[in-house]
């Protein structure tokens, strides 16, 4: 990837998680990322596009770094802490409006790829949360169906605008949802 292509995407990103993807154009990008429309033109087809590719790379890495985490010899504790981190880290910044747009359910690209990461997604989860079961760390009585409900369920709030209202910011609400559906499949010790 050139220097040109680096700055294009990391310009995306930026604008795209502060303002959303409507509202951003490309116009916009190219000047925060120096470069020509032409430029932003040889290689992405439009600012949608874009997205598609920060988006993709940025949900593989999580579920590579949230693999990592877990594959750890670590209690499963100590690992929700670190995936909860993770989970901080990724969703500082990020805008209602980018949320809301990427969790639509039109058939766009963005919401097709969401869609896919979140079926692979959910499949580690689950198998996680089987193997924390069987090491006395989540409750036994937990269902893996239950568990996928709650996800959908935490997925919807991010839309609720009476919801987010209690919440300064898309992160502190993440982050409560986050907390609430970690540490409420543990066992009591």
């Amino acid at each position: 990837m050139t220097k040109s292509q680096k700055a294009i995407l990391a310009s995306a990103k930026n604008l795209f998680w502060k303002y959303g993807l409507k509202k951003v154009t490309v116009e916009e990008i190219c000047e925060y990322a120096g470069v020509s429309k032409m430029t932003f033109y040889r290689r992405f087809v439009n600012k949608e596009h874009a997205a598609e590719e920060i988006l993709e790379a940025i949900l593989e890495d999580n579920l590579r770094r949230y693999s990592a985490i877990m594959d750890e010899k670590k209690p499963f504790p100590e690992r929700v802490n670190e995936i909860l981190h993770l989970k901080h880290q990724e969703s500082k910044n990020l805008s209602k409006e980018f949320i809301n747009e990427i969790l639509t359910e039109d058939a766009s690209a963005l919401s097709e790829l969401i869609h896919k990461h979140t079926l692979k997604s959910y499949k580690a989860i689950i198998a996680d949360f089987e193997k924390a079961k069987k090491e006395g760390w989540v409750r036994a009585d937990l269902k893996p169906e239950f568990i996928i409900e709650m996800l959908g369920v935490i997925k919807s709030k991010m839309q609720d605008e009476n919801f987010l209202k209690m919440f300064n910011s898309m992160d502190e609400a993440i982050m409560e949802l986050s907390n609430f559906f970690f540490y409420g499949v543990f066992v009591k010790r």
